[in-house]
């Protein structure tokens, strides 16, 4: 005697369960993925504004304040990004400077990163000087 099979059997059922069970977990581990490069990118993203702001402020200090510039670190916060500035400024020659100025995150300090800056005195004391 045979009998007419309607629906699903066990084995059938846990098979497709397995399956999907495989592909929700892959697309977790991709999401999980892109959460963390969106985190990381936005670290990054912050850093160089605040890198690029300090670089900005001291490109239009006058040089010949530079030597008196505190070189302490300081610590700051720009929206919800706080970070620490570490400073250098070293005299290469009387009318030179470097400036290396570090951008510390608070929330990841192994994501520091720097600029370089070297300033030179002017030569006249007019900006506008037209006959340099």
């Amino acid at each position: 005697m045979t009998r007419s099979r309607e629906g699903f059997t066990l084995i059938e059922v846990m098979v497709a369960l397995t399956l999907l069970s495989i592909i929700l977990l892959s697309f977790a581990n991709a999401a999980t993925a892109v959460a963390v490069r969106g985190r990381t990118n936005d670290l990054v993203a912050k850093r160089t504004a605040a890198l690029q702001g300090e670089a900005n402020k001291f490109a239009t200090v006058p040089f010949s304040s530079l030597a008196a510039w505190s070189t302490a670190d300081q610590s700051f916060t720009k929206g919800n990004f706080t970070y620490t500035r570490r400073l250098s400024i070293t005299a290469l020659a009387s009318n030179r400077d470097s400036i290396k100025i570090t951008i510390v995150p608070a929330t990841d300090t192994t994501k520091k990163d720097y600029a370089i800056l070297f300033r030179t005195k002017p030569t006249t004391s007019s900006l506008l000087c037209s006959s340099c």
